[in-house]
């Protein structure tokens, strides 16, 4: 596999050479995620749980690179995009995003059993329709803890990734050794998931049934006609200011969206 060759950057590959430069942020990833378990056997947590933050910003890079390499025009339609190559904390954005896909997607697994007992397929959307909405609140406040739980970590990711680097000095010393081995398991978690999801989503496109062809090319032509492109270029303007961070601000409302859902 030869690597891209001239005055290129991520933002102006081919289709071809996005699916090159994919496959070497995939494996540097997953150089980073592997080191990081060698260094944790060494109780090496700090730089092991940094590594680990590592890894996740590049299968980020690599998610966005894969997806333009098949068809999908980030890189063309949303506004802003090349900052994901640069801004720390729009990886950490992208990354919440498909955690919690992650969550919804295990939590439908568990829940479609339920789903296909209590309901036939020709079931009364109006006749049940309380009862139906009654079953999403109650499954929205089940979740919405996780939800916050999650928004929380990755809005202070970029500092726990500096922490498991450098000593700093913030009314106190502040060193890598002060990571523990439950801030690596923590991480580990949820890098894991992240990637146990890109993985599966790629794998899909190797499959060959034909719902699933349809269903992502579908997808292509939704994020053109919904104007989700759109929304993402939003989005990631509000992570321009290197000031701020739009997490904390989510984690904010997320919170007073919780004290909203009826119980």
């Amino acid at each position: 596999m030869s690597k891209p060759k001239g005055n290129k950057n991520y933002m102006t590959l081919n289709a071809t050479e996005c699916l090159v430069a994919f496959k070497y942020l995939q494996d540097n990833a997953d150089s980073l995620f592997n080191d990081a378990k060698i260094l944790a056997n060494s109780v090496s947590y700090g730089h092991a749980t940094s590594l680990l933050i590592n890894s996740s910003e590049e299968y980020m890079k690599a998610f966005i690179i894969f997806l333009d390499g098949n068809g999908f025009q980030f890189r063309n339609r949303v506004p802003g995009i090349s900052n994901i190559f640069v801004n720390h904390k729009l990886r950490y954005g992208l990354a919440l995003i498909l955690t919690l896909l992650a969550i919804l997607i295990d939590d439908f697994k568990v829940l479609l059993p339920h789903i296909k007992k209590t309901y036939n397929l020709t079931f009364d959307l109006m006749r049940d329709k309380e009862q139906i909405q009654n079953e999403m609140f109650s499954y929205m406040d089940m979740r919405i803890q996780t939800v916050l739980q999650e928004v929380q970590w990755f809005s202070e990711a970029e500092f726990l990734r500096q922490d498991g680097l450098y000593v700093d000095y913030v009314n106190e010393i502040k060193t890598p050794l002060n990571i523990t081995k439950t801030n690596f398991d923590e991480t580990a978690f949820r890098i894991t998931r992240i990637r146990s999801f890109i993985s599966d989503y790629i794998s899909s496109f190797k499959s060959e049934g034909i719902i699933i062809i349809q269903g992502l090319e579908n997808l292509k032509t939704q994020f053109i006609i919904e104007g989700w492109y759109e929304n993402i270029g939003k989005v990631i303007d509000l992570f321009k200011d290197h000031t701020k961070n739009p997490l904390l601000n989510l984690s904010t409302l997320m919170r007073e969206f919780s004290n909203e859902i009826p119980k």
